[in-house]
């Protein structure tokens, strides 16, 4: 793995991951793209930052994504 980064928020049914990753393969190539599932052998180290306030998402009705609503967000303990 060369690159993991993204942010967990709290979405309507709970705490959401949502990762981008860029892996390296044997021939030196590189792939990107949205982390959906992952095993990992022998181990990764993962550092986590906290926010200086809770992420929420909510449904964008225009564009149906699930985008961070700046607004709603509460600060974090």
């Amino acid at each position: 793995m060369l690159s993991l980064v993204g942010d967990i928020a709290l979405g309507e049914d709970g705490p959401t991951v949502h990762a981008h990753v860029v892996v390296g393969k044997r021939d030196g190539t590189a792939h990107g793209g949205h982390l959906l599932e992952a095993k990992v052998w022998p181990t990764l180290e993962v550092e986590l930052a906290d926010a200086p306030r809770l992420l929420r998402k909510r449904k964008d009705a225009e564009t149906g994504l699930a985008l961070i609503d700046l607004d709603l967000g509460e600060r974090a303990a």
